[in-house]
């Protein structure tokens, strides 16, 4: 959830800890800074990871009241607690949440491979059919960008959540962005709504270019 809704790298995602939560006007923020880029960020958290992520807050104080001294660093002050710890509390390495990603997706596979054998697929339809529905830790944050797309954010809005530059971000977009009917109904009704609050003159291309001449 936190690599899809952040759209942030696996490695930053993993280094998130609670005290770089804050919440403004009833939304949650993130702060980060981009260990491959240094960019410095504070990411609006959406509607539904939010609520993923106000419980894991609250656990995070719960274990902060009931075991008050393993929060304790050596020099005495608290140690941050990781959003997304490995099963020993610590921070994961990378090579390890790969290893555990990959068997958990392994595992959701072969759930969706028995389910759909049942339902009378084919070997080769079910291999097509998890084909599709796979997805790599660094594809979530491309469908992020994709997605923030769809809904019809600009591409500096999305730039400001992922930390790219915009010219890279709009790569991203024209590779990844499907050309489908729903996206292209999208931006007729947009066309639309503007057309019903004013009209902007017609484009001349003969006069702009007697100008430019």
């Amino acid at each position: 959830m936190l690599l899809l809704y952040t759209v942030q790298r696996p490695s930053d995602v993993l280094s998130m800890d609670a005290s770089r939560i804050s919440e403004r006007d009833g939304r949650l923020f993130i702060a980060l800074q981009q260990s491959k880029t240094g960019t410095l960020l504070d990411v609006p958290v959406h509607e539904r990871l939010a609520g993923m992520l106000r419980e894991r807050m609250r656990q995070i104080e719960r274990e902060a009241i009931s075991s008050p001294v393993n929060l304790v660093g050596r020099i005495g002050r608290q140690s941050p607690k990781l959003l997304v710890p490995s099963p020993t509390g610590k921070k994961w390495a990378r090579r390890n949440f790969c290893r555990a990603w990959d068997q958990i997706i392994a595992r959701m596979a072969q759930g969706a491979a028995r389910q759909l054998f049942r339902e009378g697929f084919s070997k080769e339809e079910v291999r097509e059919q998890l084909a599709e529905s796979h997805r790599q830790r660094r594809d979530l944050r491309r469908t992020g960008i994709v997605r923030l797309a769809e809904a019809g954010a600009t591409t500096p809005q999305i730039a400001s959540i992922s930390g790219h530059g915009i010219d890279y971000c709009q790569r991203i977009i024209d590779t990844y962005l499907p050309r489908r009917t729903e996206v292209a109904v999208a931006g007729m009704q947009l066309w639309e709504q503007h057309q019903q609050r004013e009209t902007s003159k017609v484009v001349s291309i003969a006069a702009t270019r007697g100008r430019l001449g």
